[in-house]
């Protein structure tokens, strides 16, 4: 009698959203891009900024993924002629294990609004990132993942896991004034 041994490696069927280093940001129109000092984020009325959330590690086993974006300013409501509070979304969705760019580090073109109002001492406006994610595996908790003290990155991401979805938000706080 033969007794047959085999050895089987153990698939990896966890399921857990990416870890963040934080945000980089441009201004300027494409190709002439200027990247912008991340600890004194300075932007104009009018001027476009391109923000990537920078990921330091990549997910596992993520398949239905959105990202949304939303720039929140001050401006001049046009009934009342009064200052208002206005914000302007941006939503992606894609596959994160499924594209060739679902795992980039995700992206986001913005034109703050020509009306948007100088910001007033001490009251910075922001751009919030918000990223969902479902689990096509077991999801596993992960750790927070933020660098907020790497001068490379601005703002902050926190993730958030669960056992079959995850996600992470994050805010990156920039100041207006008139050029």
């Amino acid at each position: 009698l033969t007794a047959l041994l085999f050895s089987c490696s153990e698939n990896d069927y966890s399921s857990y959203c990416p870890t963040w280093k934080g945000f980089t940001y441009k201004t300027g129109n494409y190709p002439d891009y200027v990247s912008g000092n991340p600890r004194n984020i300075l932007l104009h009325p009018g001027d476009s900024i391109h923000i990537t959330a920078h990921q330091k590690e990549r997910g596992h086993l993520i398949n239905a993924t959105s990202y949304t974006w939303t720039i929140s300013y001050d401006t001049i409501d046009v009934k009342s002629g009064e200052r208002v509070h206005a914000a302007k979304s941006y939503t992606k969705r894609t596959n994160y294990d499924g594209y060739i760019d679902g795992a980039d580090d995700p992206v986001c073109h913005m034109l703050l609004p020509a009306n948007a109002l100088p910001t007033e001492s001490g009251k910075p406006y922001s751009v919030t990132f918000v990223a969902r994610y479902t689990y096509s595996g077991q999801g596993v908790t992960i750790e927070t993942g933020n660098i907020v003290d790497n001068s490379a990155y601005s703002g902050t991401i926190t993730p958030q896991s669960g056992p079959t979805a995850g996600g992470a938000s994050g805010t990156l706080k920039f100041s207006v004034e008139e050029k």
